[in-house]
């Protein structure tokens, strides 16, 4: 009975806490809580993008996320580390899904698989750092995904504590550091138990792991022993396994080791890091004329000049928006006539320099919508590093191939993706084996070095693009020449080059996002090459550039290091076209099929095509002997490769 009072009394000092929050800022903070409360650890990072991810249609603004990691509900348990308080979490988490209703466990399941890509994506960009927070963060999202994966999280956590336990973990050394572990590893079961509550086993045992600590100072490794004794005998059958005329079958413990054999001729890999930008775009909610206006106009002026605006400046803008004249203006704030119009006349041509055109009392109104108009998305801009392998060519020229961890993701749209096609369908998960793809699409200068090379099947054109440029993209094309090309390289290199499946393209571009855009829920010129007179989602108009642009000359990759998965030039695929995805492969290999099929894929839009043929998701197939002035490709390497 005390146990359920205390328990009720937490709750309500949770939501509480939680209800002063939201009390303080806004209603849509509460949502922005209840996604943040699924990981363990926070950074600002991830919290940035959860919003982007999951919140970008409820008006949630960018602030919230500095709010929150600053408020009450979270505390700094390291450098740009934070977590919420236990039954904060709880509280919030159980309120999510009376939320979320009917579909609170597929939003969890999203969120649960958003923060497994984005713990891979960590782990594979900062080998051997932070791995106890990586590993507890996939624990976190995995007893979310259903009960396969919730029993697995469950048996890596309990092998965790016979490693630990037994002096295996050869992370941990000394008495005090088995302790420490173990402490962690109970706190870390405590904090799951809602989802963990089928594994009574583990849960025993964390509960008495907790309590032989705390009455236990300076325990031996012969207590800690007895410890993994009594997890071993609670997750073992009690009783042996019995086939009769067999002696009875007992269990022994064992190490094993794996060997692997290089394939003759394979040349071993050595990848290098690189540093690259990413982008988000998020859609700006506020771009209607109002006095709210005035504060992204002071950010705006911040941003150029490094000086907010002084409340005077303030008061003539708010004047001006209510179309007052001067003399009604100064009487707002006691001020002197002549003064408030000396002001204006220099803040007119300050909003000149940030607004990028003329700017008078009598056009504000005019130029400011202008302005809001323009700022409809807003580009957020982060760093990354990951890792890549070049390889030399001739005559200087290099083909840069970036590491791609394998995983699984969501292959194809999900039903209420604007514009998605019906041979997006079904929605499949595919894992996929890691690989190394292209930089960027194959380039002329490369196409060149590699066309020049002794012919393998069939004879290459020197220089086929119409749109000429040693880095703009090899273009015009067939998925014939494509794979010659594969061929040549292969044959020089003594490394598998070939085209990427279908699966393995979209991973790739995706990078662990599942929004129509690695950018987010729209697109834009200012980040890809695409017909700009033609918008998709709540995105605005842009430029129509005409031909193909250099590889790369937007800045900006997706997570995973690639550059221009959208638009530029369509890339070919290895897979035959197939009308949906039924009995589609689910191992990220290519699909061919036994019949003589003519028609292969092409992926990622291009200069000529419209937003909506740029999607992650989008497919596109001709013959595969055809060539045009925005076909090109990409390809990949199979081959191992060492840090």
């Amino acid at each position: 009975m005390t146990d359920e009072f205390e328990k009720q009394q937490l709750r309500e000092q949770a939501k509480q806490a939680v209800d002063r929050f939201v009390w303080r800022f806004d209603e849509s903070y509460r949502l922005l809580a209840y996604h943040a409360a699924l990981p363990l650890v926070l950074t600002p990072e991830l919290v940035n993008y959860l919003r982007n991810q999951f919140l970008r249609s409820e008006q949630v603004p960018w602030v919230a996320e500095v709010d929150l990691l600053l408020s009450d509900l979270c505390s700094q348990v390291g450098y740009e580390l934070y977590a919420m308080d236990t039954h904060v979490r709880a509280y919030l988490l159980e309120e999510m899904k009376q939320h979320y209703g009917d579909k609170s466990d597929k939003q969890m399941q999203q969120v649960a698989q958003v923060l497994i890509n984005y713990v891979n994506y960590l782990s594979r960009l900062n080998p051997g750092r932070r791995q106890q927070e990586l590993e507890a963060q996939r624990w976190a999202a995995m007893v979310y995904l259903g009960d396969k994966e919730c029993k697995q999280a469950a048996r890596e956590i309990i092998q965790r504590f016979l490693e630990t336990s037994s002096g295996l973990n050869s992370q941990i050394s000394g008495n005090s550091g088995v302790r420490v572990e173990l402490a962690r590893l109970a706190r870390l079961t405590e904090e799951l138990s809602p989802q963990l509550e089928k594994e009574t086993d583990l849960l025993n045992y964390a509960k008495y792991v907790q309590e032989y600590i705390r009455n236990s100072r300076s325990g031996g490794l012969k207590e800690l022993y007895d410890i993994r004794q009594k997890l071993e005998s609670a997750i073992k059958p009690s009783k042996p396994l019995e086939i009769n005329g067999l002696p009875e079958i007992k269990t022994f413990e064992f190490e094993f080791a794996t060997i692997t054999i290089a394939d003759e001729g394979e040349t071993s890999i050595n990848l290098k890091p690189f540093n690259f930008e990413v982008a988000l775009i998020e859609i700006n909610q506020s771009n209607q004329l109002n006095s709210n206006n005035l504060i992204e106009v002071d950010e705006a002026v911040f941003n150029k000049t490094g000086n907010h605006l002084d409340e005077i400046q303030k008061i003539i803008l708010e004047g001006t928006l209510e179309n007052l004249n001067y003399k009604d203006i100064a009487a707002l704030g006691n001020h002197n006539e002549g003064t408030i119009k000396w002001i204006a006349s220099k803040l007119w041509k300050l909003l000149t320099e940030v607004f990028g055109k003329k700017v008078t009392k009598t056009n504000f109104k005019t130029a400011i919508n202008q302005w809001i108009d323009g700022s409809q998305l807003i580009i957020n801009r982060h760093s990354r590093q990951t890792q890549q392998f070049i390889e030399d060519l001739v005559n200087g020229v290099q083909l840069e191939m970036v590491a791609i961890s394998g995983g699984s993701f969501m292959m194809g749209s999900p039903e209420n993706e604007p514009k998605r096609r019906e041979n997006e369908s079904p929605q499949h998960q595919v894992t996929v084996q890691p690989f190394l793809l292209g930089k960027y699409p194959v380039t002329q200068a490369q196409w060149q070095a590699v066309a020049a090379l002794p012919q393998v099947n069939q004879e290459l054109k020197l220089d086929p693009s119409r749109f000429k440029g040693a880095n703009r993209p090899v273009e015009s094309v067939s998925w014939h020449d494509a794979v010659e090309f594969c061929a040549r390289l292969s044959k020089s290199t003594q490394r598998p080059y070939r085209l990427p499946s279908e699966a393995e393209w979209e991973y790739a571009c995706r990078a662990g996002t599942t929004t129509p855009f690695h950018f987010g829920e729209t697109i834009t010129t200012d980040l890809a090459n695409y017909d700009g007179n033609y918008t998709y989602g709540d995105g605005v108009k842009g430029i129509d550039r005409g031909e193909t642009t250099e590889v790369g000359s937007f800045k900006i990759a997706n997570e995973f290091g690639l550059y221009d998965m959208h638009g530029n030039v369509w890339e070919w695929c290895q897979d035959d076209w197939h009308s949906n995805y039924k009995d589609a492969p689910t191992d990220g290999s290519a699909w061919i099929s036994n019949e003589t099929k003519s028609g292969k894929m092409l992926r990622g839009g291009s200069w000529l095509y419209l937003p909506e043929n740029c999607r992650s998701a989008y497919r596109f197939n001709v013959d595969a002997g055809f060539v045009y002035n925005s076909y090109g490709f990409r390809v990949v390497c199979v081959a191992a490769w060492t840090l």
